[in-house]
């Protein structure tokens, strides 16, 4: 699918034509587009990408989509140089063009994708083995040349696919309530049993990485980046949170290992209420697989839960924690014990708290489509999350 040649792949909205809606996927459907009408969507809770829906004007075809969703790389250098230096657009376009039919959750219809090849796929084993041997703050300097040339990288990509027209989607700002996080959990628990161990599902795509991959860089984007979160956050989160996060640079190598241990799942990577689409029938779709990852289930489960959920819902933790072994053991999975799940889940709440900083140096997210109050509220929800006497 990756492209050698000169290719059209439309960056940008108004390349978004009915000629070039015909030319790719005019054939699949046997019609032709005559017009499009173009709108963005999901503005200023994604960083990464760009999401338009495309309306279509058809003549002729066969059960022809009225509407699709195109994604493409962020305009913002700087949010396009991580999402580069993370290889999520040419993850994201493989998991749907190539694994969607074995993951065991459902996702939109892959109709059509484009991207252009690697022409240097020997750098990232380079700037892995720099991130691995060298020590933090050459790590730090490393990083910078690589979201330099991340940030020029001429490559392109685009993803087309289904328009969920039917479907609630909660807001990450306003929050989800308990049955949300419930329905949400007993998903996420079948999709990783599903995965469970499972390496014809990891070992055949390298593009996948583990969870705590290359932990050095993220102390290197904590490391440059406390006093700045600390100065835009701290009255938020109080000196006990930061000291948490201190503690947790200290130990993340460790910590990050943990993660990586036996037994392992296939992990969405940004499973939140943003990214849950509920339909009328009961049904959940999954957007949004530019980060996934293989690791502990435990790490996804808080993610999950300190992402969606108020901390003044930690009364109901345990009541949430044992619905999802619960459903996962009935799904088959009988090596990961209720009080494993527990340990993980507190390692993966510091450590999300931790990635909050690393992200916040790393992500332009005061950009001016940006919500700010996304962003603030994501901070105090996930710290509020943390345990502090573990």
């Amino acid at each position: 699918m990756a492209r050698r040649d000169k290719q059209h792949i439309p960056q940008t909205s108004h390349e978004f034509d009915a000629e070039w809606f015909t030319s790719t996927i005019g054939p699949q459907y046997g019609g032709v587009v005559t017009d499009v009408e173009t709108e963005v969507v999901g503005e200023g809770i994604g960083f990464l990408g760009e999401l338009h829906r495309c309306t279509l004007t058809w003549q002729g075809g066969v059960d022809a989509p009225r509407s699709v969703i195109v994604k493409i790389p962020s305009k913002v250098a700087k949010n396009r140089s991580l999402g580069e230096g993370l290889a999520v657009y040419e993850r994201e376009i493989r998991v749907y063009s190539e694994m969607t039919d074995d993951l065991g959750i459902p996702t939109p219809e892959f109709i059509y994708a484009d991207f252009d090849s690697n022409p240097a796929p020997w750098m990232e084993t380079l700037f892995v083995f720099l991130f691995d041997k060298l020590p933090v703050p050459a790590v730090s300097r490393v990083l910078d040349v690589l979201l330099l040339l991340g940030a020029k990288s001429p490559r392109r990509y685009l993803l087309m696919m289904e328009d969920i027209h039917d479907a609630r989607p909660p807001t990450q700002v306003a929050g989800g309530s308990i049955e949300d996080a419930l329905v949400g959990l007993d998903l996420l628990a079948r999709f990783h049993a599903h995965n469970w161990c499972n390496p014809g599902r990891r070992d055949p795509h390298p593009i996948i990485w583990s969870i705590g991959r290359l932990p050095k860089v993220v102390q290197a984007s904590y490391r440059r980046n406390r006093h700045a979160f600390v100065d835009r956050f701290g009255a938020l989160i109080g000196d006990d949170v930061v000291a948490k996060m201190d503690e947790v640079q200290m130990r993340l190598p460790e910590l990050c290992s943990q993660m990586e241990r036996d037994p392992w799942t296939l992990c969405h990577g940004d499973y939140r209420l943003d990214n849950l689409m509920f339909r009328p029938d009961g049904q959940i779709v999954v957007l949004d697989w530019q980060g996934l990852a293989w690791g502990r289930p435990g790490w996804e489960v808080a993610y999950f839960i300190t992402t969606a959920l108020e901390p003044h819902h930690r009364a109901e933790e345990q009541t949430m924690l044992r619905r999802y072994h619960e459903v996962l053991v009935n799904a088959g999975v009988e090596d990961y014990s209720y009080e494993e799940l527990i340990e993980d889940v507190t390692i993966s709440k510091a450590i999300l708290a931790h990635r909050m900083v690393a992200g916040d140096d790393l992500l332009d997210t005061e950009v001016e489509s940006a919500d700010s109050d996304f962003i603030e509220v994501l901070v105090k929800r996930v710290v509020g999350w943390v345990d502090l006497t573990s």
